[in-house]
Formats: C-alpha cells, structure tokens, sequence
C-alpha cells in the first residue's frame, strides 16, 4: 500500500515544525501566489527573491537556517528561505533556453498549499452546489457515451466531497459547543452566542436546511443511479471506460468497483438523513445551552444564592491560592474565613453514612377538591398572563412588530431596555430572526452597542 511519504520527501514538513513555522508558512503561501499571472508553477527566481525580501524588510528579528549563522537583511533572508525550501523538497530550479533561472512547485506542493489557503480563509461549501452537479451529470444524456469519465467517477468524488462538508459542519458546532464554559461571563456567552449565529447559524446550517437544501434532488439522483445499474449498454461502456482510465485489465473486477461504486453513492445519499438529524440536534443543544446559561448569568444576583456567590468570587479575586495558605491574609479577610490544612483522614470519613428513613403518617385528603367557578377563571387568567409574557416566537414577532409599526426598521439600539429580562428578549430576538414566519428579518452589523453593563453586537431589525 502506497504511503503518503512514498511521495513527499522526509523533511518536507520540517518548515512548518521549525521555530520559525509563522515566517515559513507566510513564504510558501507568498511563493504560490507570485505564480498566479504565469501560465504555470514556475517564476523568475529574481521575482521570488522580491517577493520575500519585501516581507522580511518589515521583520526586523535574527534568523538562522543552519543553526550557527544569524542573519538580518532582508535580502539575505530570502535567499535562506528559498534555499532551505528547496532543500525540504516545497520547490526545486528549472532554467531556461535563456538562461534564466526559474522556481518551480513540485507537484505534490500544489494540492497541499491549496489546503492550506482553504483553511486560512475557512472557506463554506455550497451544497446546492456540490449536489446539484451531482444531479446534472447524471441527467445529460449526451454525457452517457463515457459513463465512468464524465459521469460515474465525478459523481463519486462529489458524493464524497458533500459528505465530508457536512461532517466538517458537524464538527464546528461541536467546537462552538466546546467553547461553551461555565467560567464565561454573560457577555462573553452573548459574544460567542453571535459569532457562532454569524459563521454557522445563519450562514452555512441556515442555507443547509432552505435554499441549499440537500434533500431536493435525492429522488431523481437515486433514481438514475439505479437506471444505470439496470441498463447494461451503460454498464459495459462503463467498464470499458474505467479499463481505460484505471489500467485495469480485469474486466470482472471493473465491472465490480463500478458496481460498488454506485451502491455507495446510493447508500450515502441514504445517510444524509441521519448525518443532518445529528447537525440539528448539536445546533439545537448549543442554541439551548447559549440562552440558558445567558439567562442564568443575567438572574444571578436577584436572590440570596446569587449574592453569596458574587461575595465568593470577590474574596476568590483578593485571594490567591498561595495567600490562602499563608499569613499575608488580611484581617477582615480571616474574619470571615478561615483555611487551614488537613493534616490527617480521620477512620470516621472512611464509613458509609446511614440513611434514616421514617415512615411518616400521610395527611387526609380534603373532601373539597373541586375548584369555585372564580378559581377557574384566576387560574384561567394566571396562565393567560404566563403565555403572553413567555418568549415564544409569536410574542416575540408581535413585540417586533408593535416596535415596528410606521417603521421600515429600526437599530437594536433603539429597543427600550429596563430590565435584565429586557436585555434576555434582545437575543430572542435574533434566534427567532431567521424564520420565515415571521414579520422581520435582521441586517448585522461590525458595530457594537453597551446597555445596562452588558455588550453585544449593534444589528438592524428590518420589516419584510
């Protein structure tokens, strides 16, 4: 079985575990972008000694690339870094008819630097996108005169490639749920709360479950992979072609990759239920958890709890774990508390603390269990008044449409705010935004607001 360092020489990696991983990273991306107006990896080595040069002259540190000398100038730097790339096996010299002396990527460099510049820019797949060439592939005709090249083997590395996007959707809403800490503050929960409904919620799960949704074309690509299972026409050129692609010379075990090929196309498509029931599930518990511990952190210091905790935290902040220990203590501090070690486990720790249970008489149930016609009509009431002081998103769509009303929009910032539960309803408010039954939608903005001691992002509510 081929390995990855059958083809990539063994220091190829040593750059980007060196001490200097930063500058070397920048070089390699600044390299492969200096190749973008020439028609193939190759550049004048004299432009690639400029390009680094003009990066270096705006770092002003030592550098060594054989671990005895240290070099400052910038010039002298790129050289290195050309060199020690060179020699790590990233590019190699070709020189020209004219002498000029060019510096090529290898091939190998090109897909990994491409990778690399994906995960800087953190790029979304389009969905409807990936499925749709998926589903028109396998719809023209004209394509079925190659089945294996222009039809069968895309189809599995996109299959493949929509997979994989999903699982990496899946992934960053557990990252975002990691993130989730019981140490965090009410406004860092709001800030986190905002980034993740601006890179996940309303970006790619969002366009995930309406206009990229992944569903719409399932029926009809199922369906035609299993007309091409059917149909042995298509099946022997099919063959014939992947013969020709794979240099595979045994007809029967061509047939049987394609065979297998289709199946797992099919059997993915199957699965993309189960993967996106896993994404809602993940989307829905970070949303929960976001409000909740939001709303925990706001109420904390309303009841008697709350306040000794925050007298906790103060002394937990005049205190540290050494002073505890010790005599700089101060005086009002010892007053309060008094810590000392445990010098030994006493046997009494050691036993199984025994539960006492009494029966205790049970009260007689009154005769009169039946509710007055007034009492129904208070209880009556009572949840009447519950229901409409919940944060449902209808109550929620009829407060923006009440702030609304005359107005084409308005700025989060206008929203009167008086209480904590004021502030609760503001988030609510960009939860509920992105339904489609609703009366408003939001515009975000790179702006921040502060009321009441709490920050969070400035954003438009705008009347649909």
């Amino acid at each position: 079985m081929k390995n990855l360092f059958h083809v990539l020489p063994a220091d190829f990696f040593k750059p980007l575990t060196s001490k200097y991983k930063m500058e070397y990273a920048d070089c390699i991306l600044l390299i492969f972008n200096s190749f973008k107006p020439e028609i193939s990896y190759g550049v004048n080595r004299e432009i690639v000694v400029k390009v680094l040069e003009g990066y270096f002259e705006t770092d002003d540190i030592e550098m060594t690339f054989d671990e005895m000398t240290y070099i400052r100038d910038a010039r002298e730097k790129a050289n290195a870094m050309i060199a020690s790339l060179k020699a790590c096996g990233w590019i190699e010299y070709e020189q020209e008819k004219n002498h000029q002396l060019n510096v090529v990527l290898y091939e190998y460099t090109i897909p990994i630097i491409e990778s690399m510049n994906r995960i800087i820019r953190d790029e979304e797949a389009e969905y409807q996108g990936i499925i749709s060439q998926i589903h028109a592939s396998l719809q023209n005709k004209d394509l079925y005169i190659k089945p294996y090249e222009l039809i069968i083997k895309g189809v599995k590395e996109n299959t493949e490639r929509l997979i994989s996007e999903l699982k990496k959707l899946n992934v960053s809403i557990k990252r975002h749920m990691d993130k989730q800490t019981n140490e965090m503050s009410a406004s860092e929960i709001i800030d986190h709360f905002f980034e993740y409904h601006k890179n996940i919620g309303s970006k790619a799960y969002l366009r995930m479950k309406t206009s990229d949704n992944i569903s719409y074309f399932r029926s009809s690509i199922i369906e035609k992979i299993d007309e091409i299972l059917e149909n042995a026409g298509i099946m022997e050129r099919a063959v014939a072609g992947y013969m020709e692609v794979e240099q595979e010379a045994d007809s029967d075990k061509a047939y049987d990759i394609i065979v297998n090929d289709l199946l797992d196309v099919k059997s993915m498509f199957y699965r993309l239920d189960e993967i996106i029931e896993e994404i809602d599930l993940k989307h829905t518990k970070y949303m929960k958890n976001a409000v909740m511990r939001a709303r925990f952190k706001l109420a904390t210091g309303n009841n008697m709890e709350g306040k000794l905790l925050r007298v906790l935290d103060i002394l937990a902040e005049e205190m540290d774990e050494d002073s505890l220990m010790s005599e700089e203590v101060s005086a009002e501090l010892a007053e309060i508390c008094n810590v000392y070690f445990q010098s030994y486990i006493s046997p009494e720790s050691l036993r199984t603390i025994p539960v006492m249970k009494k029966n205790s008489i049970v009260d007689d149930m009154s005769g009169n269990v039946t509710m007055s016609k007034e009492e129904r009509l208070l209880y009556k009431e009572a949840l009447r008044i519950k229901n409409r002081t919940r944060f449902s998103r209808k109550n929620i769509n009829e407060y923006v449409v009440s702030l609304l009303e005359g107005k084409e929009k308005i700025s989060v910032g206008e929203i009167p705010i008086g209480t904590k539960r004021d502030l609760i309803r503001i988030i609510y408010i960009s939860i509920y935004a992105g339904n489609r039954a609703n009366n408003y939608e939001i515009k975000r903005t790179n702006k921040r607001v502060k009321r009441l001691g709490y920050e969070f992002p400035l954003f438009e509510i705008i009347k649909r």
